[in-house]
């Protein structure tokens, strides 16, 4: 039972039999059997098969999806005590801003808070942090970016203030790519004024701060990402963002969820 639950979650997740198969090593057949008499037992049907790479869940799976995750976890920690190893595991995704101005100054709160938890990291952008876990690749992420994050659980941790950095006065723009979460507030601000300013694509936020040190160009970034002596604008309160953490509602982690909420607090507070 088991296996077939290890199956499921992973089709389920990847919405393609094909990819599930790959990633757990075994031919596409032998888990399309599995999920067949695994339907068979539960008298329902689980995925709407449209070819082998796209299989749609049915709201039978949404339900089962959850029983299935909370039976593995379950399992798991079962083994894990009889084994008398209590570590646990915790990987974490965070968005850019997160990642290198705010994360920093939390995790080594939660390492003295969990010493028998080994914290993994990982620097993605918000809609590459919100897939991983999802798919049970990251156990807990952090994002700027106010995007769906359906089925998982989504809670405001902070409030990211954004200002005009550089000379305003410059005739150059430098623009985050699309998918960058800062990249919206860019394009609100051209819009509200008007701006022909020329723009310059540039994929990371370093590269702006370095070419805003040599005095070139501007853009709305973090403040809190600004080293002190590159000029700035404060902007209207619109332009600030929300900072959230996302997780499954079912996970065993959740104190931790709860120490990287208080953690933000105290930043906030500070």
């Amino acid at each position: 039972m088991l296996e077939q639950l290890r199956i499921f979650t992973k089709v389920y997740e990847q919405r393609n039999f094909t990819k599930a198969a790959e990633l757990l090593f075994i031919s596409q057949p032998t888990l399309s059997v599995k999920i067949k008499q695994l339907e068979q037992q539960l008298n329902v049907t689980l995925f709407i098969r449209q070819g082998p790479k796209n299989s749609i869940p049915t709201e039978a799976a949404h339900i089962f999806y959850d029983y299935a995750l909370q039976t593995l976890d379950t399992y798991e920690q079962t083994i894990a005590k009889m084994q008398r190893d209590e570590r646990m595991r915790c990987t974490i995704g965070c968005s850019h801003t997160i990642a290198v101005h705010y994360f920093p100054i939390i995790l080594p709160k939660l390492a003295m808070q969990f010493p028998m938890i080994d914290f993994s990291l990982s620097l993605r952008n918000s809609e590459q942090v919100a897939e991983a876990v999802t798919q049970h690749s990251l156990t807990i992420g952090l994002i700027e970016k106010p995007i769906d994050t359906h089925p998982l659980a989504k809670k405001t941790v902070a409030t990211d203030e954004l200002v005009l950095a550089g000379q305003s006065t410059s005739q150059h723009w430098l623009m985050r790519e699309p998918s960058s979460g800062v990249r919206f507030f860019n394009e609100l601000y051209r819009a509200e004024h008007n701006s022909t300013t020329p723009l310059i694509e540039v994929d990371n936020n370093e590269m702006i701060i370095a070419l805003l040190q040599q005095g070139f160009g501007k853009s709305i970034l973090s403040k809190a990402s600004l080293p002190k002596h590159i000029p700035y604008e404060t902007l209207p309160s619109r332009y600030k963002r929300e900072l959230y953490v996302i997780y499954h509602e079912q996970q065993l982690l959740t104190p931790v969820v709860q120490a990287i909420i208080a953690a933000f607090a105290t930043i906030k507070d500070s």
